[in-house]
């Protein structure tokens, strides 16, 4: 299912929403509630729903916190001094407020999800793109881990969609044959014009290495 959107959208547009000064904003549970407003497009609450349950399911607390945190640009964070707990307990908060909001507002006609039989193409695009990431952009190649494993046990376009929220956030470079990959891989999975496209001025010209 996509949204009529140009822009990211599910856990990972949520995320995004976790900038610096989010805080001046509300609680995340606030957040949360600013998002799940009366007019708000139930496939938008859906995307969001969905997301949220399949790393629930597939991925360990670790994997989830750290591809949370890494994909809010380490402004939130877990555990006694974060926002949330743990990151399954955001998860399950997250999917309870969205299933609420469904029963009372109605849940979209389900649809066929794009992108197909992805998984092998998204897997090595990830390898590609972390491959050469110095230590200080992903310590202990933890983010690789978590976004190798999502491809598997979420999905292959939630695995893209955390791998160019996080590469945004983090700065890792792109050669421009990855970036055009990359584009190619949004059009097959009707990403929103933005979502890929805002990668570009990661994109190191040969002249420049």
């Amino acid at each position: 299912m996509r949204l009529d959107s140009s822009f990211d959208f599910g856990l990972t547009g949520f995320a995004g929403r976790f900038h610096q000064d989010w805080r001046y904003e509300g609680t995340a549970a606030e957040m949360l509630a600013h998002l799940l407003g009366p007019q708000t497009d139930p496939r938008e609450v859906e995307a969001l729903r969905s997301d949220a349950a399949s790393m629930r399911s597939g991925l360990t607390a670790d994997g989830i916190e750290t591809l949370w945190v890494a994909g809010t640009g380490d402004t939130f964070g877990f555990g006694p001094d974060g926002a949330w707990p743990s990151g399954p307990e955001w998860l399950d908060f997250i999917v309870d407020a969205c299933e609420r909001w469904l029963r009372v507002h109605g849940a979209p006609q389900p649809q066929p999800e794009p992108g197909g039989d992805s998984a092998d193409t998204v897997a090595a695009e990830i390898a590609a793109t972390t491959a050469a990431l110095p230590e200080r952009r992903d310590p202990g190649r933890a983010v690789t881990a978590a976004l190798s494993r999502c491809v598997r046990a979420c999905s292959p376009d939630l695995a893209l969609r955390w791998t160019l929220r996080i590469a945004r956030e983090r700065s890792w470079p792109l050669d421009r044959s990855q970036y055009e990959r990359l584009v190619r891989l949004g059009e097959r999975f009707e990403y929103g014009e933005f979502v890929v496209a805002d990668l570009e001025y990661l994109v190191i010209d040969e002249r420049e290495e």
